[in-house]
């Protein structure tokens, strides 16, 4: 069995070095890769980034955003969380019936570091009736990739500021996740646990299961995971336009300003109609904002530059600011 440790917290690195080990055909013994993202939204295959994400706190907080190869639901991660990949052969298409069992050298060390955790339900480890580890998997040719996180001491406050349960507003295509209850370890237990000693402790039990062999990138190794960093996981049509087509309408009342209601069309992250209705007092009429916005990114600071270079005050009345129409476009 191969171990690969590493100390880039850069996610569009990681996610690519985790499918470059996936495809190489250099490794063909399963890989133990550890790794942690700093600062980071990773949005499951499936989903549709804008349904999950709070794209304004996200974008104006510079918080990386990344999708994955993996199903599942979106996550935050911090230095709080620590990441790892179970990357091995699957010939006989067994692999998603042993998902329990290769997590039982995970559980199996953070028992003997007296953390009482469990597997539950389909994918995940719970302590003490709550979350702490989400996993999902991936499988390419013969090559199958199951992967978690392990929450230690993790900023839950940003974990909730940044994803967001209950987009009703927005009539979708694609998967929505399900809130679920998530605690750190840290938080539950009197011997607080240092991540990188949990990653030491990790490796020396699978030392106990396998003869272990460390891996060390060569400078072509690097420069090709780069390339796949750069051409894909740093790519917005993989990490905003897939499955990004979707109807969006939102409608609010403001004290002292009236009712308004915004309907948007968009595919492929991009604005291709806009509507706006209600009964704000505004003298000019709606048309001219809603062809500045059609064309335009659904990104948080376009559309704010957009709104700033208009006269909003004419448009929807006297009391009307940026931000006011902003939370009506994208939360």
């Amino acid at each position: 069995m191969f171990i690969y440790k590493t100390s880039c917290v850069d996610p569009a690195f990681n996610l690519a070095t985790e499918e470059y080990f996936v495809k190489s055909k250099k490794y063909s013994e399963p890989i133990l890769f550890l790794w942690q993202n700093d600062n980071t939204i990773v949005v499951g295959r499936n989903q549709n980034a804008a349904w999950e994400i709070n794209l304004q706190n996200a974008q104006k907080d510079s918080v990386n955003i990344v999708r994955r190869n993996s199903g599942g639901g979106t996550v935050f991660h911090d230095l709080g969380n620590m990441n790892f990949s179970i990357i091995y052969t699957d010939t006989e298409n067994k692999a998603v019936s042993l998902f329990s069992s290769m997590l039982e050298p995970v559980i199996e060390t953070l028992n003997k570091l007296k953390v009482p955790a469990k597997f539950s339900g389909r994918n995940d480890i719970e302590l003490n009736g709550k979350k702490i580890s989400g996993n999902a998997m991936w499988k390419h040719e013969d090559r199958f990739l199951q992967h978690g996180t392990i929450l230690f001491n993790a900023n839950l406050e940003k974990l909730t500021n940044y994803l967001t349960v209950d987009r009703a507003k927005i009539l979708s295509k694609n998967i929505k996740s399900i809130a679920a209850r998530v605690t750190n370890i840290n938080s539950e237990v009197e011997e607080k646990i240092d991540i990188e000693s949990f990653m030491n402790q990790l490796i020396e039990t699978y030392k106990g299961l396998n003869e272990i062999k460390t891996i060390e990138l060569t400078n072509e190794e690097i420069q090709e995971i780069k390339e796949l960093s750069e051409s894909k996981f740093k790519n917005d049509d993989w990490n905003f336009a897939k499955n990004a087509d979707f109807d969006y309408r939102n409608k609010t009342r403001l004290e002292g300003k009236g009712s308004i209601e915004v309907l948007l069309k968009i595919e492929k992250g991009i604005i291709m109609d806009a509507k706006f209705y209600g009964d704000f007092l505004g003298f000019q009429g709606t048309e001219e904002i809603e062809k500045k916005l059609i064309g335009s990114k659904y990104e948080t600071f376009e559309l704010e530059n957009i709104l700033n270079g208009s006269n909003l005050k004419s448009v929807f009345g006297e009391n009307f600011t940026t931000q006011d129409i902003l939370d009506l476009l994208i939360q």
